[in-house]
């Protein structure tokens, strides 16, 4: 609390470039860090998807040979390397979700804005707010590296896709894996820090007279997104801390030959995985809300229903993870519920998309 009060809106960091932009505590500062690693990151994501695009344009195989990729089609002989196709869409999934999407919305415009639509004069917890980005960048840097670290069939990378399927992802040879594994561990990492530091400026250092129902949307929806964040990584953490042990200790969590099960692996990530989805839409929502407002220069309508569908859509969103499921064998009762609770979901969104 106390490094927060000693840092205004208006910092002006005399110190080198170095020091303020590498060492910053500033929240304003470490929300541009976001947006911009997400942008450089981004961009790789976006470099790995117009490859996929290209070779996509004619029919056959003509860029991403075993004899080696290409940028442009040749006359030369051309075996299909279907890994590589593989390790694009692992890499591109995992980056965009992980080191592109969140970090963009939650920390990037989170950390800018949200302090100064509460009047905080900084973030609760400076130093924990530059830990959170460096972790972040940590993680970026292994997420990269699992690309082109030694994978399966004897060449770089990992193809199993983002969701990291077992048993693909416990056979999959190579360190690639495991950099996958601890990148996202380290994503998780960064945001569950940032999360905690969201809350507590949230809750405990809005201005003098700004009560809980005078905070602007966009601020309400970081709020919302911080707990789906706390309940939901920790989660995800789990499940592929099990996959690590499965790979590398013998552990048979999801081997049915050693009583496990596949499935619970698809459990334990679509609990995540499903609030996953929200973590990205409400500040989406939130930063909709905010724009229609100012442009349309009138205060939002019905900021109250607007309010709670955020909260509603943040609970529900914790009770709907099996509509991603519906092919692994779930009883038609437990298919109803889930195909009734998903649309019991779409009630507060409709309340948010009606009210703009």
């Amino acid at each position: 609390m106390a490094d927060a009060a000693i840092h205004g809106h208006e910092h002006e960091d005399e110190r080198g470039f170095f020091t303020r932009w590498f060492m910053s505590t500033n929240h304003k500062d470490i929300g541009i860090l976001y947006l911009i690693t997400s942008a450089i990151v981004g961009l790789i994501s976006v470099c790995f998807t117009v490859y996929m695009r290209l070779e996509l344009m004619e029919p056959g195989v003509q860029l991403m040979c075993l004899e080696g990729a290409r940028l442009f089609p040749g006359s030369a002989e051309c075996t299909p390397n279907g890994h590589l196709w593989n390790v694009l869409i692992t890499g591109h999934g995992i980056l965009m979700m992980f080191f592109v999407v969140i970090p963009a919305l939650f920390g990037g415009f989170g950390n800018y804005f949200m302090p100064l639509q509460i009047g905080a004069p900084d973030m609760a917890f400076p130093r924990m707010n530059n830990l959170s980005y460096w972790l972040y960048v940590a993680g970026t840097t292994l997420a990269v590296c699992s690309v082109l670290a030694p994978g399966g069939n004897d060449q770089a990378g990992s193809g199993v896709g983002w969701v990291l399927y077992p048993p693909l992802s416990v056979n999959e040879a190579g360190m690639s894996m495991d950099f996958a594994i601890f990148a996202v561990h380290l994503s998780g990492a960064s945001s569950i820090l940032g999360a905690i530091n969201m809350i507590t400026t949230f809750l405990n250092m809005r201005a003098p007279g700004m009560t809980l129902f005078k905070v602007p949307l966009f601020a309400w929806s970081i709020f919302v997104t911080s707990w789906l964040i706390l309940l939901a990584l920790p989660v995800l953490a789990g499940a592929i801390t099990m996959l690590l042990m499965d790979r590398n200790f013998g552990f048979t969590f999801f081997d049915p030959a050693g009583g496990g099960d596949p499935v619970l692996y698809q459990h334990i990530l679509w609990f995540f995985g499903h609030p996953e989805v929200y973590i990205v839409v409400l500040p989406g929502f939130g930063l909709i809300s905010h724009v229609i407002a100012t442009f349309a220069k009138k205060p939002v309508f019905g900021y109250l229903p607007m309010v709670w569908a955020l909260i509603a859509i943040g609970g529900i969103g914790f009770v709907v993870w099996a509509h991603h499921m519906y092919t692994v064998g779930l009883t038609l009762n437990q298919q109803a519920y889930f195909m009734l609770a998903t649309m019991v979901i779409a009630l507060p969104t409709g309340i948010k998309i009606f009210s703009w």
